[in-house]
């Protein structure tokens, strides 16, 4: 798992993993790998980048922590890394 201030500079992303809370809005930026992320498929293949929605809950340990994302105007919620997270 990231929690440095330099890792997450270095992923491009500015989202501090404390930040992200059930009820963020959020929009996805570039994706990474899936690997050792220990999660149903059906919330792995739905992962997009540049969607926009609310993150609904987390599980940590995963192979790092992971956050679930409700696409907005879909069914779909996506599994994702802070990392790739961004607020809105």
């Amino acid at each position: 798992m990231y929690t440095t201030r330099d890792t997450i500079e270095d992923r491009r992303s500015t989202m501090d993993c404390n930040a992200v809370k059930a009820g963020l809005r959020v929009k996805t930026i570039r994706l990474e790998g899936i690997e050792g992320m220990l999660i149903n498929p059906r919330h792995l293949t739905v992962r997009r980048e540049g969607v926009t929605g609310t993150v609904k809950e987390w599980a940590p340990g995963h192979g790092g922590d992971v956050w679930f994302v409700q696409h907005d105007n879909s069914e779909e919620i996506g599994a994702y890394c802070f990392t790739e997270l961004e607020p809105e």
